[in-house]
């Protein structure tokens, strides 16, 4: 029986060469939360694929996912109802799958990287007269608003020893001054 030493995330072997193969492979940040790691294309903010204890989940687009949890035993999908797709693959099954599950990895990084496109503008029902004397409904593209966030007022710093924000009460937190 082979006993390996886990490391603080509890990831076997194979997650530490899929992990360094995947660096080697593309351009990835990687963040530890809590036990798990989470890859994102370098400077993104989509999760490309989650490294934790049980095994690891990668973001596979809906039409891929099919092929994958065919083609890949012991795959499953994470949440049937989740639009982004996480696949998941037991630490049991990673070996045995290995070349398939660092392929998906590195073409999730790919597709994590890829700009989404833009949604549609909505467009606002305008009411127009017809030649008839009838009343109809044409529908004209309207610009997004762009709100700016206010601004948040400076906080008041204690003017006796000028190191500490004042409370709300107008008293500084320190008690000496």
């Amino acid at each position: 029986m082979d006993a390996y030493e886990t490391d603080p995330i509890g990831a076997a072997p194979a997650v530490a060469r899929l992990l360094l193969e995947l660096r080697g492979r593309a351009n990835v940040d990687v963040k530890p939360v809590g036990r798990s790691l989470q890859v994102r294309p370098k400077g993104g903010k989509r999760l490309a694929v989650n490294i934790h204890p049980g095994g690891v989940d990668v973001a596979v687009d809906p039409e891929s996912a099919a092929a994958f949890l065919q083609d890949v035993e012991g795959s499953y999908l994470k949440d049937p109802d989740d639009p982004s797709g996480l696949v998941s693959l037991d630490a049991d099954w990673i070996d045995i799958n290995y070349d398939a599950l660092l392929d998906a990895a590195v073409k999730a990084v790919e597709v994590q990287a890829a700009p989404r496109a833009a949604a549609a503008p909505r467009a606002r029902a305008t009411t127009t007269t017809g030649s008839s004397g009838g009343t109809g409904t044409t529908r004209k593209a309207a610009a997004p608003a762009k709100v700016k966030p206010a601004p948040r007022p400076e906080p008041k710093i204690c003017p006796t020893c000028r190191q500490y924000e004042l409370l709300a009460s107008g008293a500084c937190p320190s008690g000496y001054c």
